[in-house]
């Protein structure tokens, strides 16, 4: 057996090694001292969106969320609320709610909820003076509370106690964005008790620090963050894209977008998308990552099959019966006929699409959907005319555009569009 050498900062003769302290062992020798990682305590923990204010579809953007989630194996997952549609009565908020807590028990961690307007917010008959308050605080937890993890302290904030007067709950009403003094006590010793942590963490639904609509409150209530001294950032929600809102005295103001909420897309690469935020902690220092929803893949799923199957999908071309016939005045009424194997044992989704820049071509119809089994061959046709006209300089063959769904039992995986011509004969 070869003598284990160990790397040092010199050239070591094998055979000749002296133990080195913090080094990495070898039995081959070379001029190149490798550095080992610092070994520090740390944690990840990640934060979620709204869920909320959009098709009923979301919910599935969340369920994936939950799966991206679990492939990072984080210690705890928080919200920043907009748990749930709302803005109903109590029977359909308990059915919402059972749902949204059936999707995020399928998480391999703890998850911490914060209230957001459409968790709280009745209408309808009946509504109570404080709408869905008792509901929330029931079903998801209280409005407000603390806890600590490790190094860090976290603490979940309440922004729509109400006007303080008339009680009116309203998110873009300054009046009725106003802490109270029983939650701004609640706050006080919260920091206190997270007085001895690395850092604190600060979750909310309204970023109030916005001020407009949620009047200038927020500065006493940040007066009393920075006091303490360790509070290191605030995430927020509701505004559904992100935004990072600078660092004072110390403290990070950090808004997320979505997970399944009503999202516009202007900017998916600028935070207008579904994602969630992933957030590395370590004794003296905090990163921050953001994640599309449905870009992590399990490296497990990636399975020998999967690698080659997609890697023939991406190879594969419909067989196209004949080229399409053009008469003498430039014209074709004719039937382009193509024929498109599988040739994996899975299923596959795919859609057919003829187009031609010449506008003179149409297509009936204008595109094909067809799932085709493993193995099996599905047949398509499309009646493809052409005005007759001559066969000037704007004359352009038709073309096909293939896309694939490659279909697995745990997912879905999408092969590059495939564009090819359409032979044509005079």
């Amino acid at each position: 057996m070869n003598p284990v050498l160990i790397f040092a900062p010199l050239l070591i003769a094998a055979g000749n090694a002296q133990p080195f302290q913090d080094s990495v062992n070898t039995t081959r020798s070379s001029n190149v001292q490798l550095e080992l990682p610092t070994e520090e305590e740390g944690f990840v923990f990640v934060v979620f969106g709204d869920r909320t204010g959009g098709p009923a579809e979301g919910i599935a953007v969340l369920q994936q969320a939950v799966r991206d989630a679990n492939l990072l194996d984080p210690d705890l997952v928080m919200t920043v609320g907009d748990l749930i549609e709302g803005y109903n009565t109590q029977d359909p908020w308990i059915r919402q709610m059972l749902q949204f807590k059936s999707v995020m028990s399928d998480l391999n961690c703890p998850w911490f909820p914060v209230a957001g307007n459409h968790d709280v917010y009745w209408r309808g008959a009946g509504r109570p003076s404080t709408e869905h308050e008792s509901d929330y605080e029931e079903h998801f937890g209280p409005l407000w509370y603390d806890f600590s993890h490790r190094n860090s302290h976290f603490i979940a904030l309440y922004t729509d106690e109400g006007n303080p007067r008339t009680g009116e709950r309203n998110f873009s009403k300054p009046e009725s964005q106003v802490m109270s003094d029983e939650q701004l006590a609640f706050l006080r010793s919260a920091l206190e008790r997270g007085a001895a942590a690395d850092h604190v963490f600060v979750f909310l639904h309204h970023p109030r620090w916005l001020g407009g609509g949620y009047g200038n409150d927020w500065d006493r209530v940040h007066k009393v963050l920075a006091e303490a001294g360790n509070v290191r950032a605030c995430f927020a929600g509701h505004i559904h894209h992100m935004r990072h809102d600078g660092i004072r005295d110390g403290i990070e103001y950090i808004c997320l977008a979505t997970v399944g909420g009503h999202q516009h897309f202007f900017a998916p690469e600028a935070g207008w998308d579904h994602q969630f935020h992933v957030v590395t902690v370590r004794p003296d220092r905090t990163s921050m990552a953001a994640v599309p929803i449905d870009e992590l893949l399990d490296v497990r799923d990636i399975t020998a099959t999967v690698s080659a199957d997609t890697r023939a999908l991406a190879k594969v071309r419909p067989q196209i019966t004949a080229p399409l016939p053009i008469n003498d005045q430039g014209g074709c009424e004719s039937q382009l006929g193509l024929a498109l194997t599988n040739p994996t044992k899975r299923p596959i989704m795919v859609q057919i699409t003829p187009s031609s820049a010449d506008a003179r071509w149409s297509f009936t119809p204008s595109e094909a959907h067809q799932r085709i089994g493993g193995g099996e061959t599905a047949v398509f046709s499309f009646k493809t005319t052409r005005t007759p006209l001559p066969l000037d300089d704007s004359f352009h063959a038709p073309t096909l555009t293939v896309d694939i769904e490659y279909l697995t039992d745990l997912r879905s995986y999408t092969i590059p569009t495939i564009t090819m011509p359409v032979p044509t004969s005079p």
